[in-house]
């Protein structure tokens, strides 16, 4: 059973050399491999979901920030060792809110923007999870600029 999901082809191909790795330091070269594929695929299968979760938590692991952004609201997560911060936006003017240049139309529609923020604690081990949740639904990785420009905000209002 995997913990967050398991890679798709494309990822896997990626990560093909780190991959052989695996196999080398889990016992398995290329012939073992090729024979376990073969005779025992539910044990193949087991492998690369333990691959993809080695893979998924180094991302994880390395991941700061994420934002979840839909038609009107956008929500921007700091997330540290025991805790995430969020900070969320609701527009509420004309239109939706851009894909892109967010920070300039954050800035020029400021009155039409209901800014909150909470955060939510976790134990260091439930971290990844939180993170892979908020991808599953939706959520994506990004640098530090929307949420330091909304943490600003939010402590002048």
């Amino acid at each position: 059973m995997v913990k967050y999901r398991f890679l798709s082809d494309v990822e896997l191909k990626e990560f093909e050399e780190e991959f052989k790795h695996f196999l080398i330091a889990n016992g398995l070269h290329a012939e073992e491999w090729e024979k376990l594929n073969n005779g025992n695929p539910d044990k193949a299968i087991e492998i690369v979901g333990l691959f993809s979760d080695l893979i998924l938590d180094k991302v994880y692991d390395k991941t700061e920030f994420l934002i979840y952004q839909d038609k009107k609201s956008l929500k921007a997560f700091k997330f540290f060792k025991e805790n995430a911060v969020l900070i969320g936006v609701d527009y509420k003017g004309e239109g939706d809110l851009p894909e892109n240049d967010i920070i300039k139309f954050l800035s020029e529609n400021a009155a039409d923007m209901l800014i909150y923020a909470t955060s939510k604690a976790f134990t260091e081990e439930n971290r990844n999870k939180e993170l892979h949740f908020l991808v599953q639904h939706g959520a994506f990785v990004t640098n530090y600029e929307v949420f330091d420009y909304l943490s600003k905000v939010k402590e002048e209002q």
